[in-house]
């Protein structure tokens, strides 16, 4: 039976550390150390994720995978969601325009806890997350952005299906096998943005759930499950039910094995939701220009896209660190006041700043038609800031720092992510982390290297 699902599978279970390009596993390296990174700090900042691993402790289990920084084994499928949980709680995790999605908090976390059971190799490793954010951002670049326009959260529903690919390449499945994990995973479909408009924070729950599918998935089809190769163009299947048949086949099947879309994502630079980037690179700039403090303000106006607007335009004062991630408004008023916005920006106090809710009361957010028009290719903003004594600063910009047009560097990477370690580690946890995820030959690193040097670092 040849289906869209069988199409992909036949390529990527023969696909393997040799045959994916070096520039590809070398962002892979880069995007790991990202994303464990952001699972350390997590692991110290995340309301929900102290909840979770609290209750999958007291479940116990098998002993098969670590959870990074709390340093136990607890079945591989619940190690994925603890991870997955972490690695979301600070939004400094990478995402992807195209599939608005957030490919390393669903893929990664059910690499890595299969991996470790698996005593997977290094270059496996690499080669699983290239096949899982490749499956995941396929199958969200598809169906958005008429996926997102429905209510769904593409990390949690898509994430499922990549994370099952990773899993499926680490135990060695054929193709068909690695079919009906992909379909189990897309049968595990599950999250809703609704989340954004009250309580925030459980969030997360949503790419930890599409780990734990992942692994789940893998583990059943090995022991052998079955499922249906007709997923995605099915009578009553995923493209139905996430996007009502509104997608591209072309976005799902085209250029195998040239379009790897792990080249295609983003790194954050700001704690905060990615709509809000744009707007936020371009307060720092008004700053940079005008040499204003808060006081100064006398309004300040930005255009954005529906999808922005819905997501980060609602809150305007918000009372927690998980509100604050979804206002633009607020975290353009940090930003001309701090020059940045970083996690340590969002000490407890900044939300009863009189100062910071007053600007954020005077910035009106307007939803421009071009803008629409060009989204996901442009995912940026336009912004005047208008000062009390007439000076004023206006520009657009088509996409935030951090996009594939407009990437980081090494440097960038480093900077941002000894930040933001920095509060909760010493310097050598992040250096060493660094030299093992992406400066040592492949073939010297280990999962295990990891393992035990957060164990070294976190107590």
């Amino acid at each position: 039976m040849q289906t869209y699902l069988t199409k992909l599978t036949e390529y990527y279970a023969e696909a393997g550390y040799g045959s994916i390009p070096r520039e590809v596993t070398e962002k892979a390296r880069r995007v790991l150390a990202d994303f464990l990174s952001e699972v350390a700090v997590g692991y110290r900042e995340g309301g929900f994720g102290k909840i979770w691993n609290e209750y999958v402790l007291e479940l116990g289990g098998k002993e098969e995978s670590t959870i990074l920084c709390v340093g136990r084994k607890v079945p591989a499928m619940n190690a994925a969601a603890s991870m997955g949980i972490m690695g979301h709680a600070i939004e400094l995790d990478d995402g992807h325009r195209w599939g608005t999605s957030h490919p390393a908090v669903a893929v990664i976390p059910a690499v890595l806890a299969v991996a470790e059971r698996e005593e997977s190799s290094f270059k496996d490793i690499l080669a699983a997350i290239v096949i899982g954010y490749d499956v995941m951002l396929r199958s969200a670049r598809a169906i958005n952005p008429s996926h997102l326009k429905r209510g769904f959260h593409s990390t949690g529903t898509c994430g499922s299906l990549g994370a099952a690919a990773g899993c499926a390449r680490l135990l060695g499945l054929d193709p068909e096998q690695t079919a009906y994990a992909v379909s189990m995973g897309g049968l595990q479909s599950a999250g809703l943005q609704e989340m954004l408009h009250d309580h925030p924070g459980i969030k997360t729950l949503q790419p930890g759930k599409a780990a734990m599918a992942g692994v789940l998935s893998a583990d059943l089809v090995a022991r052998g499950a079955k499922s249906p190769r007709t997923l995605y163009e099915g009578i009553h299947g995923w493209l139905k039910a996430m996007c009502d048949g509104e997608y591209s086949e072309e976005a799902l099947l085209g250029d195998l094995g040239n379009r790897w879309e792990i080249m295609y994502t983003y790194t954050k630079l700001y704690p905060t939701c990615r709509h809000c980037h744009a707007a936020i690179d371009l307060a720092r700039e008004a700053r940079e220009e005008l040499r204003c403090s808060l006081e100064d303000v006398e309004a300040i106006r930005i255009k954005t896209y529906s999808l922005g607007n819905a997501e980060v335009g609602q809150i305007r004062h918000p009372r927690s660190f998980e509100e604050a991630m979804f206002s633009m408004p607020f975290s353009v008023a940090l930003a001309l006041e701090r020059g940045n916005v970083t996690l340590q920006d969002y000490a407890e106090e900044v939300f009863s700043d009189s100062r910071l809710q007053e600007v954020a009361g005077k910035v009106s957010i307007e939803i421009d038609p071009a803008m629409d028009a060009k989204y996901p290719e442009e995912r940026g903003a336009w912004m005047e800031v208008l000062l009390k004594d007439g000076r004023r600063f206006e520009k657009a910009i088509p996409v935030a720092k951090g996009e594939p047009e407009n990437p980081v560097d090494d440097g960038d990477y480093i900077e941002k992510l000894k930040g933001m370690t920095a509060p909760h580690y010493a310097p050598e946890f992040f250096d060493g982390l660094w030299g093992i995820a992406v400066k040592r030959e492949a073939d010297s690193v280990s999962y295990g290297d990891i393992i035990n040097h957060f164990r070294r670092s976190i107590r």
